[in-house]
This record gives structure tokens, sequence and C-alpha cells, in this order.
């Protein structure tokens, strides 16, 4: 039985992915940027990696509705 069942839960997933890179990128990466009380490297870069693999696949869901 696959996951995504339809073109709606597809289109819903990749919505609620890209909303989760959005709050991860302000979390991760823009939070300590702007208070500079704790500015930690490797947790912008750790940010940065979740919000672009969450990006990446929700780009997928999408791209695969586009195709004939």
């Amino acid at each position: 039985m696959p996951l995504i069942r339809n073109e709606k839960q597809k289109d819903n997933l990749a919505r609620f992915l890209y909303d989760i890179a959005k709050i991860v990128v302000a979390i991760a990466v823009i939070g300590p940027a702007v208070s500079l009380s704790v500015f930690s490297y490797a947790a912008m870069l750790g940010g940065l990696a979740v919000a672009g693999a969450a990006f990446v696949f929700a780009y997928y869901l999408d791209g695969k509705e586009t195709q004939p």
C-alpha cells in the first residue's frame, strides 16, 4: 500500500515540506544570526542541510505532478 494515495495528499505533503524548510531556516540560521548571543556554525550548517533536504524532497514531489 503506497504512502501517498492521491494527488491531494502529494500536494499537501509537498506544501508541508516547503513549510518545514522555511521554519528550519528561520530557527537554525536566521534566529541565531539576529540574536548574536549563541552562534554555532554546526547548528547553522545542520539547519541548512535539513532545510535543503526537505526542499529537495518537496520539489521532487511537485515535479512529478507536471510530467505527462
